[in-house]
């Protein structure tokens, strides 16, 4: 599940999958940008967009699921 396949469904789907409704996605993506701007040091790019970063999180909360099964499911490490 990620972002670019999610943002096409309408907003009740959306709400069902993720768990919160669209526009508070968006509004917590906006604070997510604005927290990168402020940023001093980038360190390394992380291979996911912002937009991939929050579902996984959302994911994480919402489903308790293990590091390990959201590394499996946004293929990167469990680290």
């Amino acid at each position: 599940m990620n972002y670019l396949t999610l943002k096409t469904l309408p907003p009740s789907a959306f709400k069902r999958g993720v768990g919160i409704p669209l526009p508070l996605f968006h509004e917590l993506l906006e604070v997510l940008k604005a927290g990168e701007l402020t940023k001093k040091k980038s360190g390394r790019p992380s291979p996911l967009s912002l937009e991939d970063q929050l579902l996984l999180t959302l994911g994480y909360w919402r489903e308790y699921r293990t590091l390990f099964h959201l590394g499996l499911s946004y293929q990167v490490h469990e680290s």
